[in-house]
């Protein structure tokens, strides 16, 4: 009989229990992002750096913390949006000094997947960082001995029970794993962190609070999860979702991550649905090759989504909310394999009817002659309602209720039984499974606001039940129905390798994560794709860079595994195609600026004929191209920065634009500013007034801050955000 768990409400008194049960050496295992328990966390961490007896090493990936200000100018604007964007959120104390190269020499940490660019230059994270697949991360932490498995978690719906809310992922698929350890002896301990302002997911979500250890609960375990801001849709992210829009087919599967390439997607996915008219005459004005065009007709691109679109995705991100709003997310995947393939085949729908017993009995799913099995099978999948009982050989529609004759082949019992005993829905519908979930504030409110009805719609379940095709297949395949596999990339090169996570110096830039499961996945599933996107074009330290290359020396996703990939000048389907065509049509969707550069090197490489030439409208391909194109909408309202979700002013959105491009300026560019706009400072006074409010500078107390005011002002004027002379 499995014990009730430790109960603490004090998180030292909790460090001093699992030192006394598990010793000196701990490694723990915490999950990726949204649900470390942080408070239990620092402790832990504060413990360790005041014993050096303590060997502590954390396991786990993907940790937040609160930006930082690098300067004093910078902590003006940033003070008043941390405070209010992330309230008490009491960060990562170990995540802290990591960045600044103070973990003391018996702390360890260990990820497998860095917030993006977080961990450039640093040593230490490098040296630690473990590169594995989100799928075989649950193995690798009790590979590496974890003695320790520590979550955030929410409270469930009921007492003895806990939800494991933004986090299923990993913990699901290895609960059993502890249990089995359990039987032998030798388990991990698991502690939970309830906090009581983490949104409650359910159905696998729900677990007994008797699969922990320990629980630490009440007001110290209690803060504002990590709200991540959302990050303003460049005109690049919006033609790339646009493109990406037009291959997503009606019924079918999406997976999108995070960031504002998502947020693009789930606008332009609306567009389509809600204003196909101009959503029709916005992909016209697209230039796009013969390839795009075919694409888009086979995929049936822009029409209006009748059937709509399941999501199966690793992160359940807010572009998923916005989606079921919009009534593309609409199309429900049950979790029976026979129902399931009735449904694709249209033999059945949704709601349940007299074709329903129909197509059940043609499918052999059930006999004419219907068995106790039979009776609970239909009550399972909602095609019985839930009153309908079996004794001696009869049905009822309840207590009370007259008897039937259980035949389907007898026309009158058939009848009674249609009239008495058909539910009205097929039972456990699902809208999207995911694995975890991060976001914004806004979002985190949406998931608590749900409908119960709704909620039980958004599943969130284990990265293995998600990530790939292994355990219950037939049942993954038939739900997977045209699957888009969306990810984002950092660099294409011509024979289609792609690089997502790491750059080629070996330095890793965030991790593999899902994305490798995905693509292979889409090669698995028939009519599924994989759409890898990325920008034309990056800013580096010498001006413009390609993120299409002749060659990289890292890659992510292997050139046999090719698929599509979409800039934000078109689409290349590298699906099965010679290397000379692969390199041509990346070629075509690459920034004219570096054409020329692209053609040589492939002529060079021996991989394409000195005989090709750049087709005109590829010599296009200009930002000036893409925002003239979108111009015509966005002079109309749409296609804003924030589609759906911003967490700053309209004034903190205009000193944050102005004040951003000083951080990385020169001296020299520094004086250029001031010499284009020093003459426009008295009579735009008045203007900036709010904006100095707003940095506490609007009366400067010394030289310091009469600089720092005349500087804002300067930023933005230059930007634009006071008027154009």
């Amino acid at each position: 009989m499995a014990l009730a768990p430790k109960q603490f409400t004090d998180a030292e008194a909790l460090v001093d229990w699992l030192i006394a049960r598990v010793g000196p050496s701990l490694r723990v295992g915490a999950p990726l992002g949204l649900g470390k328990a942080a408070t239990l966390m620092n402790a832990l961490y504060r413990r360790a750096c005041a014993d050096p007896s303590i060997d502590l090493t954390f396991i786990t990936a993907l940790s937040l913390d609160v930006p930082a200000p690098s300067s004093d100018l910078e902590r003006r604007l940033m003070d008043p949006i941390v405070e209010r964007v992330f309230g008490d959120y009491p960060g990562l104390d170990y995540l802290r000094d990591l960045r600044r190269g103070a973990l003391p020499d018996n702390i360890t940490v260990s990820e497998f997947f860095f917030q993006p660019g977080a961990m450039l230059g640093n040593s230490d994270a490098q040296r630690h960082y473990r590169s594995v697949n989100y799928t075989h991360a649950g193995r690798e932490l009790m590979n590496a001995g974890v003695n320790v498995l520590m979550q955030m978690v929410a409270p469930g719906t009921h007492d003895d029970e806990i939800s494991l809310s933004c986090n299923t992922d990993v913990t699901l698929d290895l609960l059993p794993v502890v249990e089995r350890m359990r039987e032998a002896g030798d388990a991990p301990l698991v502690v939970a962190q309830i906090n009581r302002r983490l949104p409650t997911m359910t159905r696998s979500a729900l677990v007994s609070k008797q699969r922990f250890d320990a629980v630490f609960e009440g007001e110290a375990a209690d803060f504002k999860p990590f709200g991540a801001p959302a990050a303003p849709v460049p005109d690049a992210d919006y033609a790339i979702a646009a493109r990406v829009a037009a291959l997503v087919p009606d019924g079918g599967t999406l997976q999108i991550g995070i960031g504002s390439l998502s947020d693009a997607i789930a606008y332009c996915l609306s567009l389509r649905h809600n204003d196909n008219a101009r959503y029709r005459r916005l992909i016209g004005r697209m230039p796009a090759g013969a390839a795009e065009k075919t694409l888009v007709d086979r995929y049936a691109g822009r029409e209006v989504f009748q059937r709509g679109l399941y999501g199966c995705t690793e992160m359940l991100v807010d572009a998923y909310l916005h989606l079921h709003r919009a009534g593309v997310i609409k199309r429900a995947v049950y979790a029976d394999l026979t129902v399931q393939t009735l449904l694709n085949a249209g033999a059945i729908d949704d709601d349940v009817g007299p074709r329903t017993l129909t197509a059940l009995l043609d499918a052999g799913a059930i006999r004419a002659e219907l068995s106790a099995a039979d009776v609970d099978y239909l009550k399972s999948i909602g095609v019985f309602h839930s009153a309908v009982a079996w004794s001696d050989d009869h049905l009822s529609a309840g207590d009370n209720e007259p008897r039937m004759a259980p035949n389907l082949a007898d026309r009158a019992a058939r009848s009674e039984i249609e009239a008495r005993c058909l539910g009205t829905h097929l039972a456990g519908p699902t809208l999207v499974h995911g694995g975890f979930f991060l976001g914004p504030n806004d979002f985190y409110q949406r998931l608590r606001d749900l409908d119960p009805d709704t909620r039980e719609r958004f599943h969130m379940t284990s990265v293995g039940a998600i990530n790939h095709l292994y355990g219950d297949e037939p049942l993954k395949r038939a739900q997977r129905h045209h699957a888009r596999f969306v990810n984002t990339a950092l660099k294409a090169s011509l024979d289609g390798a792609v690089a997502s996570d790491g750059l080629e110096s070996g330095q890793v830039l965030s991790g593999v994560g899902g994305q490798y499961n995905f693509v292979a996945q889409a090669q698995e599933l028939e009519g599924a794709r994989s759409i890898l996107c990325l920008r034309a074009v990056r800013s580096g330290p010498r001006g413009p860079e390609s993120n299409i290359v002749a060659r990289y020396g890292y890659n992510t996703i292997p050139r046999h595994l090719r698929d599509i990939v979409v800039t934000e000048y078109g689409v290349a389907d590298l699906r099965g195609k010679t290397d000379e065509d692969v390199a041509v049509a990346l070629i075509e969707i690459a920034d004219a600026r570096f054409q020329d550069e692209l053609r040589a090197s492939a002529i060079a490489a021996g991989k394409l004929s000195s005989r090709y030439r750049i087709p005109p409208a590829a010599r296009g391909n200009t930002p000036a191209a893409v925002h003239g194109w979108l111009t015509p909408d966005r002079d109309e309202g749409l296609f804003p920065p924030y589609p759906y979700s911003c967490d700053f002013t309209e004034t903190e959105l205009a000193l944050i634009g102005a004040l951003r491009p000083l951080g990385s300026a020169t001296p020299l560019r520094l004086a250029g500013i001031f010499a284009r706009n020093a003459p426009k400072l008295a009579r735009h006074h008045a203007a900036a007034a709010p904006y100095l409010e707003r940095m506490n500078l609007a009366a400067p107390k010394n030289r310091r801050e009469r600089w720092q005011a005349r500087l804002v002002t300067l930023a933005l004027l230059e930007s634009g955000a006071l008027g154009r002379d």
